[in-house]
């Protein structure tokens, strides 16, 4: 023993003594202490002399309950164990021995003694650390000769990583059965073990209890207890670990040359009697280790193993899909041969986790897919070729069940395997497989009830919203907010989308095309449209295919399905027409038109003709058929937008023939239709190249006036003709105006026909529109309502300037000069009738100068307000009648034209004042405040007198119905509430136009009075508060009085004018509380 040996034992050895003799936590943590100061090669000589004590203690029975200082015990045999190489076989079967005695019990289920799970987990680490810091030659020597006691520790340890719950523990537990099988990480260098000893040793002895370890990890890996992801990894690594070191097809015997011998041997046992050769007959027993039939038998065992962990591919950590993809993915390159019942399972794990959301799994995926297809040997390839393509009809045909469960995940992950199917089947060189087996009928129809209820969509009332205001020049929607998925969940559909599309890049994209337009024309199905819309935005798709579904797209009975409920024209009646044998298009037939001769066509009204007859009127449309017609034309026109995208330069024969059919759904009252418009010339606005819609317009300009002009004289295209006039305006600029002006001076003469009445509001949307436009390109450039100057927020101005006038009325009385400056009456009189004979004599041969011409736009919109003045008496279209008439008289401020139309607005005006309806009385509001805009005092003493005071009332009354109505309350949606605000807000607008002063001003700031208070709305009080500060800038006075009458308050205001009396009361202060903060907000003082 060298010095330095002698000396560090010297120092050990009173504490290995201590430890021998009294074994306690103290000199076990003394042992620890000491160990931790000795150098490596130092504890190496001394191994068997420091694992003594420990060996010793526990394997003896009086410690046996003793938990505590047995995991002390433990844990210093391990601080030990992880500083050496264990070099003595003996004393690592005593050490393993041990340890297992510990925490094994047969007596107890599982065989796992009852103790703490500190102490078992105490006892994995250290039984990890001996196999991991074992000799190379006793390690070998133990695989060979102690099978039983690894297998028996094996089975410890999967059992306690089965049965316990400590986290830690389980995965010390499953590190405990990698290191005893010779798998683990740090015996392996990228799975595998590099001596060719060693590796016939470990395999060998897993063969022997392979079953039994798999099926345990199996069992951790799938129980659905388990908290986190660790185990579940831990669990899928170790198993692929020790499945495929064990079955590596290098390890499979296969013969190159047969002799006469073998043949001999194989004829011996077929003639055998009662001996049969199948593997499935024979006990496992029987069989012999690593042989064909042995590994044949274990690939059919252990695709149990397989088809248990394929549930995880669903679970939602990316760790645990990623180690399972690993596994699979070793399956394919080591074990091809020998677990060839398992293959398929792999490949489909991996098809399907190679569309997962995190691309470290799907690139992982995808290039397992890709080197398995590109390495494997022809006749392997077509034999996995088609098991895919089997699997994949299979997969079609479990995919509605599925999609109708409640399971997120697995119907993603479905969808995903399809889609991989699909790529792969897809990549084939032709003839491909997919395209054969979908010519089978069955095959086709399970495809396309698979996609359709993949695609179901769901409908409910949104659909069918309406919108009273729209601007196309917002900007089209990015998504499709019509598409709603019924089955699929979040992000699902674009998997579905995927997969069509897949199928449309390959051969069989016209039976699949053809199928869904078959079904599209029976029952209407928006599904198949959705389908149809994938299938024709994929670019590798037939461009006559494509164009083939345009063609069925804009087919009149499909393009203009019925969208009202209730839908189907009422016969008209007298009331309506002059007569109805004419005028009425469903009183015709072929044979029987009155006034027409042979050959001829009927054009004003009907286009029918001997050869045309008119069809019969269509059935009343229910609820559910209106939501259905709605999603099928929001599919329709977003199709015919991704079909422009695709077929790019072949769209161009069908821009004429799809322009106008756009422009009609971007005009649609109904909120998705408009919004699918806006989208579809956007994308063929993309398609043809043009900076924007407006662009693609103003190139056409030619083609879209002939078919507004052509469609204006058919009675059952007016109405189209007016929806496309609207839209075509409001993408024009003022270039354009010229093609307008006759257009709409047409729509002006034919909306007086009464035969047309019916497009009423089409009409009214045309005039809106047409002046909305006017008003952008001629800007009024005194537009700008005149504020009067600046006044001095002094209260006794006014008073000095009484006081002031009255002295000097005194004075000029005190100086006697006479009213009439000197002049007696009589000389007054003489003067004014010189001046009058003067006047006489004058014979006006001043030369007056020539008024300039009116300008066309003006004249046009004159004639507008004029028709939509008569309209705003009707019972239909009011509202839009009056908004209407409110942008023409902006237009023509400050025109000739201006008053008399303001004259004749005014009696519907007043007639819109005496009604209930909240809509209507809004717009009459904003007209009113247009045309005291624009023509101040001309309306003044009407409007005080006929019109302010039932908006006066009304504020009154319905100030008690927004009483404590806060932001929660349901009043702020009703219509009522928007009246209230719209009349408040008009208020302080009036006010300075019409002049209002002393009563009627008084009238209007009282009705206003209520909405100060705290109580009201905060919209309204605010509304209050603009209405008072835009009276203090126009009449200071009036308004400062009046909220001094309203605050009541005994406060003393002391003018700077010795001579002027104090003013008891002021208008900052109110009584009462709730009216504070809104008369400080009107002064601008601070609120609190």
């Amino acid at each position: 023993m060298n010095p330095v040996l002698k000396e560090a034992f010297n120092r050990i050895k009173p504490v290995c003594d201590m430890l021998m003799v009294c074994p306690t936590a103290d000199t076990v943590s003394n042992f620890v202490n000491k160990i931790t100061k000795l150098k490596k090669d130092v504890v190496q000589e001394l191994q068997q002399y420091l694992l003594f004590p420990f060996i010793t203690h526990i394997s003896s029975t009086e410690i046996e309950t003793k938990y505590g200082l047995q995991r002390k015990l433990v844990d210093g045999m391990r601080a030990v164990l992880e500083r050496v190489t264990v070099n003595s076989f003996e004393m690592c079967m005593k050490i393993e021995i041990g340890l297992l005695q510990l925490v094994f019990d047969k007596d107890r289920p599982g065989m796992i003694a009852e103790i703490p799970e500190e102490l078992k987990l105490s006892v994995m680490l250290s039984l990890t650390v001996l196999m991991l810091n074992m000799d190379k030659k006793f390690r070998e020597k133990l695989m060979k000769t102690q099978v039983p006691l690894l297998a028996q520790a094996v089975f410890v340890a999967v059992h306690i990583a089965k049965l316990d719950r400590l986290r830690a523990l389980r995965l010390a537990a499953i590190h405990c059965v990698t290191a005893h099988t010779g798998t683990h990480a740090s015996q392996t260098d990228d799975y595998s073990i590099k001596d060719p000893v060693i590796e016939k040793a470990v395999v060998d002895m897993l063969s022997s209890i392979l079953p039994g370890v798999l099926a345990g990890l199996q069992d951790v890996a799938t129980c659905a207890d388990n908290p986190g992801h660790g185990v579940i990894v831990a669990a899928i690594d170790a198993i692929h670990r020790i499945l495929c070191i064990t079955m590596h097809d290098k390890f499979l015997y296969k013969k190159s040359e047969y002799t006469a011998d073998d043949f001999a041997k194989m004829y011996l046992e077929k003639t055998k009697d009662k001996v049969d050769t199948e593997v499935s007959s024979k006990k496992p027993k029987e069989i012999t280790k690593r042989s064909p039939e042995w590994y044949t038998m274990a690939g059919d065992k252990l695709m149990l193993v397989t088809k248990s962990l394929i549930a995880l591919r669903t679970h939602e950590h990316h760790k645990v899909r990623k180690e399972l993809s690993v596994f699979c993915s070793r399956l394919l390159t080591e074990c091809n041969t020998t677990m060839q019942p398992s293959i398929p399972l792999a490949l489909d794990v991996l098809i399907a986790l190679s569309k997962d959301e995190y691309s470290q799994v799907s690139d992982y995926c995808a290039t397992a897919v890709s080197t398995y297809f590109s390495t494997a040997a022809k006749d392997a390839k077509n034999k996995t070729m088609d098991s895919l393509c089997e699997n994949f009809f299979t997969t079609l045909t479990c995919l509605p069940r599925v999609l109708n469960n409640v399971d997120s995940a697995r119907k993603l992950s479905t969808l995903n395997l399809l889609h991989g199917y699909i790529q792969v089947l897809g990549s084939e060189p032709p003839p491909q497989r997919v395209v054969s087996a979908l010519s089978v009928h069955t095959n086709m129809q399970c495809l396309c009830n698979a996609l359709l209820e993949a695609a179901a969509l769901d409908a409910d009332l949104t659909l069918l919203s309406t919108v009273a205001t729209r601007d196309v020049l917002a900007g089209a929607v990015t998504d499709s907010p019509w598409v709603r998925p019924r089955c699929v969940p979040a992000g699902g559909l674009r998997r579905v989308a995927a997969c069509v599309r897949g199928l449309a890049a390959t051969r069989a994209a016209d039976l699949l095309a053809d199928r869904l337009m078959q079904v599209a024309l029976q029952h209407k199905l928006p599904d198949a449209f959705l389908l149809l819309n994938w299938i024709g935005s994929e670019p590798k798709a037939p461009t006559s295919l494509i164009e083939r579904i345009l063609n069925l797209y804009i087919q009149e009975d499909m393009w203009y399905l019925p969208l009202e409920v209730g839908g189907g024209e009422a016969p008209l009646t007298s009331a309506d027409t002059l007569d109805v044998s004419v005028y009425d298009p469903r009183a015709w037939h072929r044979d029987s038109v009155p006034g027409l001769y042979e050959g001829a066509t009927e054009t004003r009204y009907t286009d029918i003709s001997y050869r045309t007859p008119r069809a019969a009127p269509p059935p009343r449309t229910t609820l559910r058929e209106a939501q259905r017609n709605m999603l099928v034309s929001c599919l329709l026109t977003e199709g015919v937008g991704m079909f422009a995208l695709t077929l790019n330069e072949h769209y161009q024969p069908y821009l004429m023939k799809v322009l106008c059919l756009v422009l009609e759904r971007i005009s649609s009252p109904y909120e998705l239709l408009h919004q699918a418009g806006l989208k579809a010339v956007g994308s063929i606005t993309a398609a043809a190249g043009h900076a924007g819609p407006a662009d693609l317009i103003r190139c056409n300009a030619d083609y879209l006036t002939n078919q507004i002009t052509r469609r204006l004289k058919k009675a059952w295209d007016c109405e189209s003709a007016l929806q496309i006039l609207s839209v075509v305006m409001e993408y024009s600029d003022v270039t354009m105006l010229d093609y307008m002006y006759g257009i709409v001076e047409d729509v002006l003469v034919q909306s007086c026909d009464k035969y047309y009445d019916r497009n009423l509001e089409s009409y009214l949307q045309v005039f809106i529109t047409f002046i909305e436009c006017l008003q952008k390109w001629f800007k009024d450039e005194d537009n700008t309502d005149s504020k009067p100057p600046e006044r001095g927020l002094d209260l006794l101005e006014d008073v000095r300037e009484y006081c002031r006038n009255q002295q000097e009325a005194e004075r000029l009385l005190d100086e006697g000069e006479p009213p009439g400056g000197g002049q007696s009456a009589e000389e007054m009189y003489r003067e004014d009738r010189a001046a009058e004979l003067d006047d006489a004599a004058d014979y006006g041969d001043a030369v007056t100068k020539e008024e300039a011409p009116v300008a066309r736009h003006l004249s046009v919109t004159a004639a507008i307000v004029r028709r939509c003045v008569r309209g705003a008496a009707g019972a239909r279209g009011a509202a839009a009648a009056l908004r209407a008439a409110g942008g023409g008289l902006r237009v023509l401020r400050g025109s000739a034209l201006l008053l008399p139309l303001v004259h004749a607005a005014w009696p519907p005006l007043v007639h819109r004042f005496e009604e209930d309806d909240p809509i209507i009385m809004r717009w009459a509001i904003e007209l009113l405040v247009t045309m005291a805009s624009v023509s101040k005092d001309f309306i003044r003493a009407r409007a005080i007198k006929e019109v302010l005071p039932h908006i006066y009332r009304f504020l009154k009354k319905s100030s008690r119905d927004s009483y404590l109505k806060d932001a929660g309350s349901s009043y702020r949606l009703s219509l009522a509430f928007a009246l209230q605000l719209c009349s408040l807000r008009a208020l302080p607008r009036l006010a300075p136009d019409l002049a209002l002063a002393r009563e009627p001003l008084e009238d209007a700031m009282h009705s206003v009075d209520p909405y100060l208070s705290k109580k009201q709305p905060k919209p309204l009080q605010a509304a209050a508060v603009k209405f008072y500060e835009t009276v203090l800038e126009y009449d200071y006075g009036a308004a400062w009085h009046h909220l001094r009458r309203l605050c009541r308050n005994d406060a003393v205001l002391r003018p700077k004018d010795p001579s002027l009396a104090p003013v008891v009361g002021t208008p900052f202060q109110p009584k009462n509380k709730n009216y504070e903060n809104n008369i400080k907000l009107i002064f601008n003082f601070e609120v609190s």
